[in-house]
Parts: structure tokens; sequence; C-alpha cells
């Protein structure tokens, strides 16, 4: 959900934790690990071997400049989706090189990471300045692995404004478990992935009676232009029903989604083109929290 130039995409109105490459704190729903099944298990397995894999990009290849680790870990038929550099390893180092140059003495920062299948995903800080959340760029790569190896990577970058609607950062998460952070079965992150993603559809598919079913009335909220809750998400839609259709990928014909995951509490959901990512946290089966990357000039 986002805001486009003048129109804002419910990313932006309605709408993984992981600090300097550690593993996000969030939980969901209690695990019913008497009912996971061994595939299950195995996958999940899978999955955090997978994030290893790729926070090492950041730990090692960004942060300490070891440009032999992106060779290590990129396969040679690695597909890059940014036009502006060349695929395999090169590639990726030429990417990172690229950012350094723009923000010297830049540090990555993994705010939330999700592995889900074969793909990974990363929100990150790109600053200098790590520790100021209100500095920088942020950022959101997604990652498929084959084998060990990384074979495919879409990335989006958003410069991060010095203040937000909501006074939350774009990085930070709000919400807190009164007795700490709950275990997800894979089976629960799937039933979240599902239920978010339905809900995300319907509503910028223009149906705002779901706001109330799916939204919790807290809903924090971390996109520039949004303020916290659920009222103002409702006026949005009160005041924008009888107008054009939605940016792309938002309704007016269809959303469009690219690749959704789902990994402890937070859902993640791609635009089909790639210039926008979504994450929500499902607590108690409702969304409660929300971030986004919207590619700059989007």
């Amino acid at each position: 959900m986002r805001y486009r130039k003048t129109l804002p995409c419910l990313a932006a109105v309605a709408l993984a934790c992981f600090a300097t490459a550690c593993s996000s704190t969030s939980g969901g729903d209690p695990a019913t690990p008497s009912t996971t099944s061994a595939a299950a298990r195995s996958s999940s397995a899978s999955e955090e071997r997978n994030k290893a894999l790729v926070l090492r990009l950041y730990s090692e290849a960004f942060n300490k400049d070891k440009t032999d680790v992106v060779k290590e870990l990129v396969g040679t038929d690695y597909v890059q989706h940014d036009k502006s550099v060349p695929g395999g390893a090169d590639g990726q180092v030429k990417q990172f090189k690229d950012v350094k140059a723009k923000i010297p003495g830049a540090v990555a920062t993994v705010k939330h990471v999700a592995a889900d299948g074969d793909l990974v995903a990363v929100h990150w800080q790109a600053s200098a300045t790590p520790k100021n959340e209100a500095t920088g760029e942020a950022k959101a790569d997604l990652f498929r692995v084959d084998n060990g190896k990384l074979v495919e990577h879409w990335g989006i970058t958003q410069t991060v404004p010095a203040k937000t609607a909501s006074g939350n950062s774009l990085f930070s998460d709000v919400y807190r478990y009164p007795n700490g952070a709950r275990t997800l079965s894979e089976e629960q992150e799937e039933k979240n992935r599902k239920f978010a993603v339905d809900a995300y559809r319907k509503l910028s598919d223009g149906d705002a009676s779901v706001i109330d079913k799916s939204w919790d009335r807290r809903y924090y909220q971390h996109n520039p232009i949004a303020p916290n809750g659920t009222a103002p998400l409702k006026r949005f839609f009160q005041q924008n029903t009888q107008s054009s259709p939605s940016p792309s990928g938002t309704g007016g014909g269809g959303t469009r989604f690219g690749n959704t995951l789902a990994d402890r509490d937070l859902v993640w959901v791609f635009s089909s083109d790639y210039v926008v990512v979504d994450l929500f946290r499902v607590v108690d089966g409702k969304i409660i929290e929300h971030w986004d990357v919207v590619a700059d000039g989007q």
C-alpha cells in the first residue's frame, strides 16, 4: 500500500525485529507443535539456512567490504532485476558500491527479515548514522535461493524522511506483546499470510468494511504520511470511493501482487511491479502494524 505522487494508495494510509543483522523478535498466535508435520519442520530449517545465507550479504559483504563473500553466495546464473546493474556477483558488488558512493560511510542495519520457501526478504536501513532512524535510505530486497546460492534479486529504495505523520520511524517496532513474543508454527504463518493478503486485496479493491473485521483499531503506522489508527484509513476510503482507479497494483481492475511471504508474525506483500513492499504485523487475527518501502519517484 502506498502513495503515488498525488493519489494515496492503501499502503501509504493503511498501510520484520532484526536490528543490525539479528532475528525478528515478533511472534504471532501460539504455536501448535503437536500438529506440525515433519515436512513443515524440514521447511522451517531450510528457511532458516536461507535466511542466514542472505544476512551474510549485509553483515560481511556490505559492512565489512568482503566482496569474496558475494562471489561465494551468488550463483553463476544470478538474475538481477535492477536494470542499472549487470547480473551475477559483479552486479551485486556494484549495487553495494553504488550505495556507499551515494552515502559515504553507510552501514547496513537489517530491521526485519523473512524466509518463506525459496524466498528471503530483507527490510533494512542504509545510513552513515544508523542510530538515527530518520536518516539514509530504507531498502527492501527480495532474493530467491536455490541449492545454497542466490539466483534472483529484486530491490526497492526509498529516501528516509526527517519526520512521519505518526511519529514512528520507517523501521521501528511499536507493538509489544504483553507477555513476550510468541512462537508460530509453519501452519499459523501460512494462515496469517492468507488472512493479510486477502484483507489487503479487499481493501485495495474498495471494500472498506474489511477494516473493522481485519484491522486492530490501534494500527501502528510507519508510512511517512499516514497517522496511526484505523480512523484515518476509513476517512481515506470514504473520501475516495468515487475517485479514479487506484495506481498500478492496487485495485481498479483487480489488485495485482507479486510475491507474498510470511515469517513469524509478519506478512510481506510485494507489488507486481516490485516498486513497493508492504509489511503487516498480524496478532490475534488482526493487522496491528504496518511498514512499507515505496520506490523513490512512485
